[in-house]
């Protein structure tokens, strides 16, 4: 099946010899995620930033099949994109799109430069999330349940962004939601990489105290996955790039940037 796929690119001024950065969205958003904050921050950094919306999501095409996408479909997916940039990334994947981030890190390890999970479901799934998202409030995870039946994406505000959020951003975000494949959406509460493994290249794992649908246990299991110390921060919402904070998060993710991958490349 050949769909198009919608590819946001933001590049800096004059030359870059940077890994260039592809974001990878999670489930029920797309490219304009990436687009609102980090796209141009990145760029504007030296960095060639591309985000690509999965096939159904965004601008791409496909979103009359929707419910019969796999993981492993939006894994190709990112896997066609790679194959399209003249240099190794570094993916960067939000949630959902941390998940295929691991999934790529795991089948073909050697074609990216490096890996950050921006509130990453973890290698063993989010079944544990899932129930410890009812038990607090079973509300909030019923709306998820049942958002791809009533489309009703204000459902989501809460789960999804910060409270503190103004509600002209909130109310042009959530009309930019849509449901999930439901085929992904089950696939997500099962193991997304069959063993641990250890990344052959730099990789930083971020997650937040205050996020309603990935815990501060779980992003703490994942850096222990891939023996790494993961970054916490005190208040920060699920969709990080979009939060009142974002700036930390980008600054964070920067700082391992220049770290632990330009330096490399030198």
């Amino acid at each position: 099946m050949n769909l198009e796929l919608e590819l946001v690119e933001y590049h800096p001024q004059g030359v870059s010899n940077e890994a260039p950065l592809l974001f990878v969205h999670g489930a029920c958003h797309g490219a304009w995620c990436w687009e609102k904050n980090f796209l141009p921050y990145f760029a504007d950094k030296g960095f060639s930033s591309y985000a690509v919306s999965l096939r159904g999501h965004g601008e791409s095409d496909g979103f009359d099949n929707l419910h019969t996408y796999t993981l492993q479909d939006y894994t190709d997916d990112v896997l066609e994109v790679i194959g399209r940039l003249k240099n190794k990334p570094v993916l960067i994947g939000h949630s959902m799109g941390g998940g295929i981030a691991q999934k790529i890190l795991h089948q073909y390890p050697d074609i990216i430069s490096g890996t950050v999970l921006v509130a990453s479901i973890p290698p063993h799934g989010g079944m544990r999330d899932l129930f410890r998202l009812m038990f607090k409030n079973f509300k909030e995870a019923m709306q998820l349940f049942t958002y791809n039946e009533k489309r009703d994406a204000s459902l989501l505000a809460n789960v999804f962004f910060s409270k503190e959020l103004p509600m002209e951003k909130k109310d042009e975000w959530v009309k930019l939601l849509q449901p999930e494949s439901l085929k992904a959406r089950t696939e997500m509460n099962g193991k997304i990489v069959p063993k641990t493994i250890s990344p052959k290249a730099p990789m930083l794992v971020l997650g937040s105290k205050q996020d309603r649908m990935i815990s501060e246990k779980t992003t703490r299991r994942i850096g222990k996955t891939y023996g790494i110390e993961p970054v916490l921060f005190p208040n920060i919402s699920h969709d990080m790039m979009l939060d009142p904070e974002w700036e930390a998060v980008a600054g964070e993710i920067l700082a391992f940037l220049n770290k632990s991958i330009s330096e490399r490349r030198r």
